[in-house]
């Protein structure tokens, strides 16, 4: 499976049922930004997966990752400052270390 974009949901203070989506380990998966933006994850499995962050940012020329161990309860992940994690299409990207049906919602609590 390719590289997937996520679409992302707006809080609001009414409530807005969560959209989750499913990512695949191959390819990886990028979402949009707007620096206040939190990645939703609620790991169907009994097992821990790594969700695997790019920091575009380098420091002395070295590229960063941020790894999440997200264990079998829903997780937040977020906020992601845009200067260290927006690529220049303003999405962040994301590779887990297994698939994820129906596992992953990113909102937007601007």
């Amino acid at each position: 499976m390719a590289l997937s974009t996520l679409t992302m949901q707006q809080a609001t203070r009414a409530g807005a049922a969560l959209n989750y989506q499913s990512v695949s380990a191959t390819g990886g998966f990028k979402f949009p930004n707007d620096g206040h933006t939190v990645l939703i994850v609620d790991n169907p499995d009994t097992t821990s997966h790594n969700l695997v962050f790019t920091i575009v940012k380098t420091v002395d020329g070295l590229a960063a990752t941020r790894t999440v161990a997200v264990a079998a309860a829903p997780v937040v992940i977020g906020p992601f400052p845009t200067n260290l994690y927006n690529a220049a299409d303003d999405l962040v990207f994301c590779q887990p270390n297994a698939d994820m049906a129906s596992a992953v919602a990113v909102v937007s609590i601007a």
